[in-house]
């Protein structure tokens, strides 16, 4: 698997024998999956071009025609797998937008694999119902950039905030990027982080604060100032 940093529609244009596209996360964010030798014709190709590319740390070929190898193993293994509604909404990057997640049964979860990430669009289906805040849940951030770039290409403002990052997974972390999405004017129950760690609440001091100018409040100022 292949990152490149270019429109879909630019790199379907390129893709030859073996290879396609296994994920759309941004409007230049695109993952091409397929056979090692094709995958590496493409990435000298466009290394050549300047083009920004990455292969992902895989070895095999998810969200490509290379899964249906094995969908026959993944029926068994998945057969046990059944959903149930949520009243929280699901937004699938397999359908592009909500699913009731009693239909998350293994077919969903072979389709999840094999089928291409529409991870844009449902980036931009959120943001067309106005949302604006996106915390990724992850060891380390990796498609918050994609979020925001995204953003940019609707013409909204917005938030993306992490909630670990490599190397810093524990607690003190998380609560750093929670007091980030407080920052950005989210309401957070701060008693639920900390209470039960002793923390208690600290009055604000007694005393004014006092604020003075040093600005000239003069309309007119005379001397050379090339002294």
């Amino acid at each position: 698997m292949l990152s490149v940093a270019l429109p879909v529609g630019v790199v379907e244009g390129r893709l030859g024998g073996g290879l396609s596209v296994a994920a759309v996360n941004g409007p230049s964010s695109v993952v091409v999956a397929g056979g090692v030798d094709a995958l590496g014709v493409l990435e000298e190709e466009l290394r050549g071009e300047g083009v920004r590319v990455r292969r992902v740390a895989v070895d095999y070929a998810s969200h490509s025609v290379e899964v249906e190898g094995v969908e026959g193993e993944l029926a068994g293994v998945l057969a046990g797998v059944s959903g149930v509604s949520s009243g929280v909404p699901f937004y699938s990057t397999v359908t592009g937008g909500v699913v009731d997640t009693a239909l998350l049964d293994g077919g969903y979860w072979y389709r999840n694999l094999r089928e291409r990430v529409r991870f844009e669009e449902v980036t931009r289906v959120l943001l067309g119902e106005g949302r604006r805040v996106f915390v990724e849940m992850s060891p380390h951030p990796v498609l918050g950039f994609v979020v925001a770039e995204t953003m940019g290409a609707v013409g909204v403002d917005g938030l993306v905030v992490g909630s670990l990052r490599r190397g810093e997974g524990g607690l003190e972390r998380f609560l750093r990027s929670v007091g980030e999405v407080f920052a950005g004017g989210v309401d957070v129950d701060w008693e639920a982080a900390f209470d039960a760690r002793g923390a208690r609440r600290t009055q604000l001091p007694t005393y004014p604060f006092q604020h003075q100018r040093y600005w000239l409040t003069s309309q007119r100022a005379e001397g050379d100032v090339s002294q």
